[in-house]
């Protein structure tokens, strides 16, 4: 698909086709897997803004669910560990992904930067703020790098609650199943709120709120 949908962008002189063309690849992935996707609160959302949205993660299915139930087609904050994936670098590429080495920090901010330019000229960005895969039914603590972008661009954050996908595509598995998953997109925090909000603060107020939407608690502290 990756290959696909490059080639022909460039033969048909789109560079926005692999964009579109994510759409399409996620919906047929939820119709072979027999995935019910039920989405509440897309009314929230205005498709000609930007947005950073920030959702929970408990699998591979996350984002084909959101690419299929967002009304904007989003680039997504990536860690730079995927670019060792086949075809995944070339994909996160050409879909206008931002990959950023949380472990080098210099470079992480320079990255925010960039991505903050994207996103005032109209982009919207898909954070899993939890940084990777929650093994349980559980919220974990929230990295800062999607904080600082949504500062950074003076946009609105949109907190988004998955419920489902953990069960239809397991974090240890490599199989997907059948079953229902459903999209909670909550009412989003204005750029002036997230501007105003101490830093702590805000990170805390859209953990709650991605909390409310997925119906999920979150994950006891680790011990000292």
């Amino acid at each position: 698909m990756v290959t696909f949908a490059i080639a022909s962008g460039v033969i048909l002189r789109d560079p926005e086709l692999f964009r579109r063309m994510q759409r399409h690849w996620a919906s047929g992935l939820l119709k072979f897997w027999g995935v019910e996707l039920k989405v509440v609160g897309v009314e929230h959302l205005d498709p000609a803004s930007s947005y950073v949205v920030m959702s929970n993660h408990h699998s591979y299915a996350d984002i084909v669910a959101l690419f299929v139930a967002l009304p904007v087609i989003p680039g997504f904050l990536a860690k730079s560990e995927l670019r060792r994936v086949p075809f995944l670098h070339a994909a996160l590429r050409a879909g206008g992904h931002v990959v950023i080495q949380r472990k080098r920090h210099e470079s992480a901010m320079q990255t925010i930067d960039s991505a903050a330019a994207q996103v005032r000229g109209g982009r919207t960005v898909l954070v899993f703020p939890e940084g990777t895969r929650s093994e349980t039914d559980t919220v974990g603590e929230f990295k800062s790098g999607g904080f600082r972008l949504a500062k950074a661009a003076g946009v609105p954050i949109v907190p988004v609650g998955l419920r489902g996908t953990g069960a239809i595509g397991p974090t240890r598995s490599i199989l997907f199943w059948p079953g229902k998953v459903e999209v909670h997109v909550g009412q989003p925090l204005t750029a002036a709120e997230v501007e105003a909000s101490d830093f702590c603060e805000l990170v805390s107020e859209v953990r709650q709120r991605v909390m409310g939407l997925s119906a999920m608690p979150a994950r006891p502290a680790d011990p000292a």
